[in-house]
């Protein structure tokens, strides 16, 4: 009897996590493969209403938003231009400024590295940070050596097509890179946003109940596992939007200049991030993961340029020394303790005394 309801337990304890798995999926899916997702459940789910209008997608402010920014006419390159400039080394400005030209119109580069190298004349070193930062700014597989590349890497992201797709022709306002989940854009002199989420039809009541009145067992049980998976979709996707909305508000907190000017961007630890917001750092990495936002200039960025893991390594780690700075009469168990405690930060007592050694030797730099 015992063993039973233990077995019991350990299955609901099973259960309950395989849900939570395919709600955090949900949460880190790209948004172009979440409405995938969306499209495969309605079309497997026999009674749900279509009933999609895309004119739907965004309110009236933001269609008045759109027609009215639809006559500038400017290519992607030129609209990163200024950012990348501005958050590149002073000296490397002039390089900066003519790798630009070697970028085609698909976002790959029209020659190897080597011959970069040849042309600007600076160091390999320098010529990586040009690289890098590029392929931050833009969409997967922009700035690479190769199309074949850039595709593949993009496959491997859940995302189709070239890393620059134009809206209409070469001449439109922008490219495409992957559909935003944030869409910013100005109404007076505030900065708005709406999130970007497929909205799931809604149930045809009468036809469900004309299925569930058959009293077949293979119908009972294709309705039960059809409305799990709707309820399962529904409260994943209401969780998502409240993320996004948390970070949207942030962003525009911490970022007005850069989503108006597209200047000055204001860099942010992952886990300093997730500090601010009560929200656990491995769920804030989900999150941001192959997510996109459209600043009111309608250029799509990706979330790294604001949200940087590698930031939020080397930030954590030095608030971590300067904790144990403060505390170095306390024992190794005491410090990593209240680190927990205090900062939410975990770190182990063998850590602790480590980092204290360093300290000691003046190796915490």
């Amino acid at each position: 009897m015992y063993k039973s309801k233990l077995l019991q337990k350990l299955g609901q304890k099973q259960l309950l996590t395989q849900k939570q798995i395919q709600a955090l999926h949900i949460i880190q899916m790209p948004l172009s493969k979440l409405e995938e997702e969306v499209n495969n459940l309605i079309l497997e789910n026999v009674f749900l209403k279509i009933e999609k209008n895309d004119m739907e997608l965004y309110s009236l402010d933001r269609m008045e938003y759109i027609t009215e920014q639809i006559s500038e006419k400017i290519s992607y390159i030129e609209k990163i231009k200024p950012i990348f400039l501005a958050i590149i080394p002073d000296h490397l400005e002039k390089a900066g400024e003519e790798i630009l030209n070697y970028i085609d119109n698909k976002g790959i580069l029209s020659v190897t590295k080597k011959e970069l190298f040849k042309k600007l004349k600076i160091s390999k070193k320098d010529l990586n940070l040009l690289l890098y930062t590029l392929k931050e700014l833009g969409p997967t597989g922009f700035a690479e050596e190769s199309l074949e590349k850039a595709i593949e890497l993009r496959k491997k992201s859940g995302e189709i097509g070239l890393p620059l797709s134009s809206l209409e022709n070469l001449d439109n306002i922008s490219y495409i890179n992957s559909s935003p989940d944030i869409i910013f854009y100005k109404k007076g002199n505030k900065i708005i946003w709406e999130i970007n989420i497929p909205e799931l039809p809604e149930v045809d009541e009468i036809y469900l109940n004309n299925l569930k009145k058959l009293n077949d067992r293979k119908t009972q049980k294709y309705i039960e596992k059809e409305m799990e998976k709707l309820s399962l979709l529904k409260s994943s996707l209401k969780k998502r939007k409240e993320y996004m909305e948390i970070l949207a508000q942030f962003i525009i907190d911490t970022n007005n200049e850069f989503l108006l000017k597209n200047i000055n961007p204001r860099k942010f630890g992952i886990r300093e991030v997730a500090n601010h917001l009560n929200i656990s750092p491995s769920t804030m990495s989900r999150i941001v993961s192959t997510k996109y936002f459209m600043n009111t200039n309608n250029i799509i960025f990706p979330f790294s340029v604001i949200f940087n893991t590698k930031d939020s390594q080397k930030n954590t780690r030095k608030i971590i020394f300067d904790f144990i700075k403060k505390h170095m009469n306390l024992s190794d168990s005491k410090i990593s303790s209240l680190l927990n405690s205090e900062l939410n930060i975990k770190v182990s007592r063998r850590t602790i005394n480590k980092y204290k050694n360093l300290i000691k030797r003046g190796e915490d730099n």
